[in-house]
């Protein structure tokens, strides 16, 4: 089967990479068509970039549509994998087989566009309004996989045919990682704090003033997780913020994968059920405590249950329904 993933970015990108890799197991032939450039091919027997416009043009003008219509046509694919909305709903039109894989669920952030120029803002309103349109109707006519099951929820309301898949490793991805003798003290993974200002869901303004912790950031993706096996605990030290319910950060398990306990906002702890490595706050009136309270556990078993509860392979079957839906 020839399978093509559509999306309004570019690669690398990790979630869609894993995604295609699931099929090519199966045997399947995979191609990539991407709004932004493509640095690396993965498992794609070919990929390509189209530009997508990101204002009024992609609502108004017809030729955006066409010219995403006839790309995705001239690879004579038997089924489309439409990675999020922007690019995603060009698929309406068509009558092709398709899985829409919501991972951004962009018609929950408009708190993105707050701190645009007043050009730009208006401009963006336009296209978000059509979001939730667009959204319902990928999900009335096609199966939807996201990454929460706060997300899950939202699609529901249009369907009955949505699954969940977390932003896991692979096991390839995490195997070779291996427990330091000595660890100590808490990091956070990100760049946030060399940005001029915190994304409204991923405010940790403060926090600085509260907690003692190192930043890793910049780093390849082996160098940065064998750099944290070095730490006891992982943050996801974000403000309360509704979007938190939606998304899932990927983080998380890293964090737990390199042998860390998590201590994160409550908001996110509907991912990790009773898992007794993961421990919850709710504002930074508790995170302290929190902290101070995380007992000690054995990295090597943190690391053991990592990869038997939260590796991609454990909800490819996921992937694998949609598309036999689909």
């Amino acid at each position: 089967m020839r399978i093509l993933h559509v999306s309004h970015s570019g690669l690398s990108n990790p979630r869609i990479e894993r995604a295609a890799q699931t099929m090519a197991k199966q045997g399947h032939t995979l191609f990539f068509l991407g709004g932004e450039p493509v640095t690396r091919k993965s498992v794609f027997e070919e990929t390509r970039s189209l530009s997508i416009p990101s204002g009024p043009r992609i609502v108004y003008d017809s030729n955006v549509q066409k010219r995403w219509i006839t790309e995705i046509e001239s690879f004579n694919p038997d089924i489309v994998h439409a990675h999020n909305i922007l690019a995603g709903h060009f698929l309406l039109s068509t009558e092709l087989p398709v899985v829409f894989d919501d991972h951004e669920v962009l018609s929950k952030q408009p708190f993105m566009y707050a701190s645009r120029p007043f050009i730009r803002r208006m401009a963006a309103k336009v296209i978000w309004r059509e979001f939730p349109k667009w959204e319902k109707e990928m999900a009335e006519r096609f199966p939807v996989i996201t990454i929460s099951e706060g997300l899950a929820n939202y699609y529901r309301q249009f369907s009955s045919n949505v699954g969940v898949a977390v932003n896991t490793p692979t096991l390839s991805e995490i195997e070779w990682l291996e427990n330091p003798p000595e660890r100590e003290g808490m990091v956070y993974i990100g760049s946030d704090f060399s940005l001029p200002k915190f994304n409204p869901y991923r405010d940790m303004s403060g926090l600085q003033d509260l907690l003692k912790f190192e930043i890793v950031n910049g780093l390849p993706h082996n160098e940065m997780m064998e750099r944290i096996t070095h730490f006891r605990i992982g943050l996801t030290p974000f403000k309360p913020h509704p979007f938190q319910c939606l998304c899932n950060s990927n983080k998380n398990y890293e964090y737990l994968h390199a042998g860390l306990q998590v201590v994160l906002q409550k908001n996110f702890a509907h991912i990790f059920t009773e898992d007794p490595y993961v421990h919850p706050f709710t504002d930074y009136s508790e995170i302290v405590a929190v902290v101070e309270t995380v007992p000690e556990k054995d990295p090597d078993e943190i690391m053991k249950h990592a990869r038997e509860q939260y590796v991609w392979e454990n909800q490819e079957k996921i992937y694998l329904e949609a598309y036999k839906s689909a």
